[in-house]
């Protein structure tokens, strides 16, 4: 009797397990004429044109089924000063948006959050400020970089580049 037990309960996890859907990610960079959008589902290749181009934006887009679970969105400055990750959690109909500002110059790292909410974005928190390096630091007077928060991920240009190249299965698509 323990062996069924044992068989129906590996079964159901099997069974499960099946039933979950699989999560894919997408890699897309923004090309330097500062318009077209490139999506890779290879992230080797994406590696291999982001080494060529060094692109100052972008982007990688997790999927389950047909729902965004996250966005990570990195913009560099041409300048090497400053680099900005925003992460993009849809969360309960509201998008959590965790910041990371890498700032060079005062060797700042500052996470901010904040909580995207009909469209409409709340002020950022910080969380936390460390060195580069991951000691604790202190937030001075820093300028931070413009960068707007996003309110809607589907209509960003690179959202769209990777719904239909996942439409068409293909692996590469610069649109």
């Amino acid at each position: 009797m323990q062996m069924l037990i044992a068989a129906v309960v590996a079964l159901g996890s099997v069974v499960c397990l099946a039933a979950q859907p699989t999560s894919e990610s997408f890699n897309v960079l923004l090309k330097d004429d500062g318009h077209t959008w490139c999506a890779y589902k290879n992230q080797d290749e994406f590696k291999a044109d982001a080494a060529a181009l060094k692109p100052t934006e972008s982007v990688r887009i997790t999927y389950q089924a047909s729902a965004i679970t996250e966005l990570t969105y990195q913009v560099d400055a041409e300048s090497g000063d400053w680099i900005v990750i925003d992460k993009y959690t849809p969360s309960n109909g509201d998008l959590l948006l965790k910041r990371a500002n890498l700032m060079v110059q005062p060797n700042l790292q500052i996470i901010q959050e904040a909580t995207i909410h009909d469209g409409k974005a709340s002020a950022f928190r910080v969380v936390s400020v460390t060195t580069l390096d991951g000691k604790k630091a202190e937030l001075s007077n820093v300028d931070f970089p413009a960068i707007p928060q996003i309110t809607d991920l589907v209509v960003q240009p690179f959202v769209r580049v990777v719904a239909e190249m996942r439409s068409r299965a293909v692996a590469k698509l610069c649109k």
